[in-house]
């Protein structure tokens, strides 16, 4: 068994030593600056990760000002008595302010249809000995109901209520017995004046369950018409098909789900939705300062000690970035613009009360200002008396949302400037990493070179030594040959 070799170990010489020192100054060389390139990526990378969600954040707080979302109307409803809802009612965003005495009269109501009085004595009646269809009709709905030889009376019931096709009729039956016997009762979902449910057979054995007949006679009768609902607002009557009245209050949606008792009616109020437009107004202002800070975190500058050279305070991701303060004076120049399309009332920011602070931040001061009204003031006045107005300065086709969406997407959206960006981080950091690994490589490759090398060199100095050794051993034993030691 060969025992084991150290570098150095023929010769004597320190040449492990001098080899991992020769391939640690290597490795540091070319290492320490990759691993620092790598290190600033990544921060660049995170920073820029920061950024675009600082902004979408931003983002989201100015789209819940565009369009119409500021222009909410509330419909509030006072009913005739408590713990009942008579009225239901909403309104859109263009609806008009005003107050409204609905009174509910009738409800609409669809159809119901009843077997003639001792038409059957029980629910196992056959209806008929051959086969044929029932065709059922409503509001220009229609399906059809296969009957088959032998079918009873309940089998029917059953075949109604889970046709697929069934637009809304519901089949029961009642067992009153005496003269009255067994009823088919059939119950239709379809509603409005003229909407009665109407049944139609092939088949002159289903007369008795049908409203037209085949033959002589139809066996089912109409207790119940089909109605329109009615209404009377402020003591004009309105009527509809359907219990929903879309628009007879323009751009207003009532709902009845009662009778309102009499001398008593309900009272609707549509009115500006004030408080949920300054919630979102603040919400904005809110973000904005946000971002502020955000901002101001990710491009600080490092600090150092009283020596110059000693950090004492990290800077900021993005610290030798300026695309982050580009993006914030463009911001402070779109939001202290005059909006386009505004009235010209309230065609700024500062003329609805909003204000910037001496460290870039928005408000809504409750301070007076120039011997003026505070911004609190002149936000109130114009949400109390300008509603419509300030609506369309955020949220106009060319308002300050619309304005600040368009310019924030152009850094937030997939393909956008910090898109492309986030993508070159990532391809440096990729050609980085494979830096590194061929820089493993070669020093792998460089250590192995210098341990042959000197691995060849320790052995030959090994057999030098050897040698000098059998040369002095052997010239000691010659007659004569002395070696003087001085003391």
């Amino acid at each position: 068994m060969s025992g084991i070799n150290f570098l150095g170990s023929a010769s004597g010489l320190p040449l492990e030593e001098l080899v991992s020192t020769l391939v640690k100054v290597e490795r540091d060389s070319k290492l320490g600056r990759i691993n620092t390139t790598k290190a600033t990526l990544d921060t660049s990378l995170s920073g820029v990760g920061q950024l675009k969600s600082a902004l979408s954040a931003f983002q989201d707080a100015v789209k819940k000002l565009a369009g119409n979302n500021l222009n909410a109307r509330v419909a509030t409803v006072t009913q005739p008595t408590e713990n009942k809802t008579y009225i239901e009612a909403s309104a859109s965003n263009t609806a008009a302010a005003a107050s409204f005495d609905i009174k509910v009269t009738q409800l609409a109501s669809g159809s119901r249809l009843e077997s003639a009085d001792a038409a059957f004595g029980s629910a196992d009646d056959v209806i008929s000995t051959t086969d044929g269809t029932l065709t059922f009709a409503a509001n220009g709905k229609t399906f059809d109901v296969a009957v088959t030889a032998g079918m009873t009376l309940d089998e029917l019931r059953q075949q109604i209520n889970t046709q697929t096709d069934n637009f809304g009729v519901n089949a029961n039956i009642i067992n009153a017995g005496g003269a009255v016997g067994t009823k088919l009762v059939l119950t239709s979902n379809e509603t409005g004046l003229g909407n009665d449910l109407v049944i139609t057979n092939n088949n002159a054995e289903l007369d008795s369950i049908s409203t037209v007949p085949t033959g002589a006679t139809a066996g089912l009768n109409t207790s119940q018409f089909a109605k329109d609902a009615i209404i009377e607002i402020d003591g004009i009557v309105a009527t509809n098909a359907s219990n929903t009245f879309s628009n007879v209050i323009q751009d207003v949606s009532l709902t009845v789900k009662a009778v309102t008792p009499d001398g008593v009616n309900a009272a609707v109020n549509i009115a500006t939705d004030n408080a949920s437009a300054e919630e979102n107004i603040q919400n904005f202002v809110n973000n904005y300062n946000v971002l502020i800070d955000q901002i101001a975190d990710l491009t600080k500058k490092r600090t150092l000690g009283p020596d110059g050279k000693t950090v004492t305070g990290k800077g900021g991701d993005l610290a030798t970035d300026q695309m982050p303060k580009n993006i914030m004076n463009q911001l402070r120049g779109l939001l202290g613009n005059v909006v386009d399309g505004a009235d010209a009332s309230l065609s700024t920011l500062y003329s609805m009360g909003i204000t910037f602070q001496e460290n870039g931040k928005l408000q809504i001061s409750s301070s007076a200002e120039f011997g003026g009204d505070s911004g609190r003031v002149r936000f109130d006045r114009a949400l109390n008396e300008n509603y419509d107005a300030v609506a369309t300065f955020f949220g106009g086709e060319t308002g300050l949302a619309a304005t600040l969406d368009n310019f924030l997407s152009e850094f937030t959206q997939s393909g956008g400037i910090i898109a492309s960006k986030e993508n070159t981080l990532k391809s440096q950091i990729d050609k980085n990493t494979k830096d590194f690994e061929a820089a493993n490589r070669y020093i792998e490759s460089f250590e192995q070179t210098l341990r042959s090398r000197y691995t060849a060199l320790d052995a030959l100095l090994g057999s030098m030594q050897n040698m000098a050794s059998t040369v002095t051993a052997q010239l000691s034993s010659l007659p004569g040959f002395s070696t003087n030691k001085s003391n």
